[in-house]
C-alpha cells in the first residue's frame, strides 16, 4: 500500500504528477500547467470504464462502488499511453482513466464555473444589444446555431420576416425541438376576445410573468408570433428575471434568500375544466449559488400556506421581487408587427403586454413550446457538428429546482 506522501511522475514529456492521500481517500493531480485536481476514491470507482455495458449507457458502474467509500483504497497506480490504471486494494478491481475524461470531469466549484455558460444581463439600457435575426438565419446550420445561442445567453432572440401565416410558429418550433403539447394544444391562438377566461385574449395590462408556473414542468422555451398587430398600444414588455434577482439578491439578501428557498403555491383555477397546482421556489438557483430559472406571476399565486416565521418575509420579498420586474427601468417594450417573432426562456425571462384599444383593430398572435431539454438538446448536437464549443458547455437547468 502506497504511503500518504507517495507520488510518482509519469511518462513522457510535460507529464502531470499524481498523488495518494490515503487518510482522505483521495487522488491529486498536478498538470502541466500547473492546476492542480483532487478525485476521490469513491468518484474514481464510479468513473472506471466498466466493459460489456449496453451500448446506450455511460458504461459507469454503480455495481461497483461498495457500501461505505471508506473501504475504499488504491494500492497502486500507472499512467501509460495517457491512461491512468489503478489497482483497488479493497477487492482486487482495476480501473483505468483516459487523462482527458479526468481533465474533463474535475469537479469543484472553480472547475463548474469553467464549464458553466455566464447568462448575459440585460435591462432597458442594454436593450439595443438584444439580438434579432432574420428568419432566413434558420436555413443554415451556423445561423440556426447562432439563434440557439442568443437564447442561451441572454434568454432570448427576435426574428423578423416570418411569413403572417397560421401554423409558421409551428414550423420555426420545429428547428428547435418538438412541440410542448398541454391541454392548450401544441399552437395556441392569441386572440383578442376570444377565451376571455385567459388574461392573454383580454386588451387589460397584463404584468411581467412566467407562463404556466401551475405545472410541475412549465414549458421551457416559448415562440410568440405576430399575425395581426394591435393598434393604440397593446406593446410587448419582455424582463430579463435573472437581472432583477441579481438586483434584488444586492439590494435586499435576505428577501433574496427567502425566496430562493420557499416552495410557492402557484393555482390555476378555472373550472370546470382547470384546477391546477405545482409547488415550485421563485428564484431556482444550483449547488454553487448561480441562477437556474425563475417562476413568477401575479396572477396565479394564492394565498399562502407558510410557518408562521415566514409569512411577512416572505411577502416581502414576493412584492420587492414584483417592485423589480415591473420597473421601467427594467423592461425592454417593443410594439410587434406582422412576421415578427419572439423566442425566449420562460423561465428566465418574464413577458407582458400594455394595454391597448380592442375597437382600434383586433390583435392575433401564435405561440407554442418547446421543452428546454429538448431545446438543449438540439443546440449541444447542432454545436458538435459545427466543432462548437457549445457542445460541451452546461446550460441553466430552468424552474424546475
Amino acid at each position: 500500500m502506497l504511503s500518504t506522501s507517495a507520488e510518482k511522475p509519469l511518462q513522457g514529456r510535460a507529464d502531470p504528477r499524481v498523488s495518494l492521500d490515503a487518510a482522505a481517500r483521495r487522488l491529486q493531480i498536478t498538470w502541466p500547467d500547473g492546476r492542480v485536481d483532487g478525485f476521490h476514491y469513491a468518484w474514481l470507482r464510479h468513473a472506471g470504464l466498466c466493459p460489456g455495458g449496453m451500448p446506450n449507457d455511460t458504461v459507469n458502474k454503480l455495481e461497483l462502488l461498495p457500501d461505505d467509500p471508506a473501504r475504499l483504497a488504491v494500492e497502486s497506480f500507472d499512467l501509460r499511453g495517457g491512461l491512468l490504471k489503478l489497482n483497488w486494494a479493497d477487492d482486487r478491481v482495476v480501473t483505468t482513466h483516459a487523462l482527458t475524461d479526468l481533465q474533463a470531469g474535475a469537479y469543484g466549484s472553480e472547475r463548474r464555473v469553467v464549464r458553466k455558460r455566464q447568462p448575459i444581463l440585460w435591462d432597458t439600457e442594454t436593450t439595443a444589444d438584444l439580438p434579432c435575426f432574420d428568419a432566413s438565419v434558420l436555413n443554415q446550420p451556423e445561423g440556426l446555431l447562432a439563434v440557439h445561442l442568443a437564447v442561451r445567453d441572454y434568454g432570448l432572440a427576435r426574428l423578423t420576416s416570418v411569413p403572417a401565416e397560421p401554423g409558421q410558429v409551428a414550423e420555426v418550433a420545429g428547428h428547435f425541438g418538438p412541440l410542448f403539447v398541454s391541454n392548450y394544444g401544441g399552437v395556441f391562438d392569441v386572440r383578442t376576445n376570444s377565451d376571455l377566461a385567459l388574461g392573454a385574449n383580454t386588451a387589460s395590462f397584463l404584468g411581467p410573468h412566467t407562463d404556466e408556473n401551475y405545472r410541475h414542468a412549465p414549458p421551457g422555451i416559448s415562440f410568440f408570433h405576430c399575425l395581426r398587430a394591435s393598434s393604440g398600444g397593446g406593446e410587448s414588455l419582455l424582463v430579463d428575471g435573472f437581472n432583477a434577482a441579481r438586483r434584488l439578491r444586492e439590494g435586499d439578501p435576505g428577501s433574496y434568500a427567502v425566496l430562493c428557498r420557499t416552495p410557492v403555491l402557484f393555482r390555476r383555477f378555472a373550472p370546470p375544466d382547470d384546477d391546477m397546482r405545482a409547488r415550485g421556489r421563485i428564484i431556482v438557483t444550483d449547488i454553487d449559488g448561480a441562477l437556474e430559472g425563475i417562476r413568477f406571476t401575479d396572477r396565479t399565486i394564492p394565498p399562502q400556506d407558510l410557518p408562521a416565521d415566514l409569512v411577512e418575509p416572505f411577502y416581502r420579498g414576493l412584492k420587492a421581487f414584483w417592485n423589480l420586474v415591473n420597473d421601467p427601468q427594467a423592461q425592454f417594450r417593443y410594439l410587434m408587427r406582422p412576421g415578427d417573432l419572439h423566442i425566449f426562456d420562460n423561465q428566465r425571462v418574464l413577458h407582458g403586454r400594455t394595454a391597448f384599444d380592442p375597437a382600434a383593430g383586433p390583435r392575433h398572435l401564435q405561440q407554442c413550446a418547446v421543452a428546454r431539454d429538448e431545446f438543449h438538446n438540439r443546440l449541444r448536437l447542432l454545436a458538435a457538428s459545427l466543432g462548437h464549443p457549445a457542445a460541451g458547455a452546461d446550460m441553466a437547468g430552468g424552474a424546475l429546482g
